[in-house]
């Protein structure tokens, strides 16, 4: 029997923040939502989802190739600090990687306790690339 890949989308709220100086929360609210606020707004990563969904009728079944996989996604919230400090971690791993320096526990991490391959350089170049936004 064929396997297909479906797609759908949930309603959901993301969530973000800015930073507004005001006498009260009452004016901080108002001057958000005014027209003429031209703060900058965070992603705090937090999305909030509901049980509605819907299939894409046009794009939303496809077959599954052979040999590929279907994986969830994570989704993490990261400071600017944050990512530097794990875009800095991922090119050390490169470098390791490259000079087939890299220590026994740090391979377990990278490939789940054997569970899959783990990134190649360029793998690792990709999500650097895609971190780096």
């Amino acid at each position: 029997m064929q396997k297909f890949v479906v797609s759908k989308g949930h309603d959901a709220f993301a969530y973000y923040e800015t930073v507004i100086e005001a006498d009260t929360p009452e004016q901080a609210r108002h001057l958000a939502q005014s027209d003429n606020y031209e703060g900058e707004w965070f992603a705090t990563g937090y999305v909030q989802e509901f049980d509605d969904f819907e299939i894409d009728e046009h794009g939303g079944v496809r077959p599954l190739e052979d040999g590929e996989t279907i994986e969830a996604v994570r989704n993490i919230a990261v400071t600017a600090k944050e990512r530097d400090a794990v875009l800095a971690g991922l090119r050390l791993l490169q470098i390791a990687l490259a000079n087939e320096g890299i220590h026994p526990a740090l391979r377990s991490i990278l490939t789940n306790d054997g569970a899959h391959a783990g990134l190649d350089l360029v793998g690792i170049d990709t999500l650097c690339e895609h971190a780096n936004v």
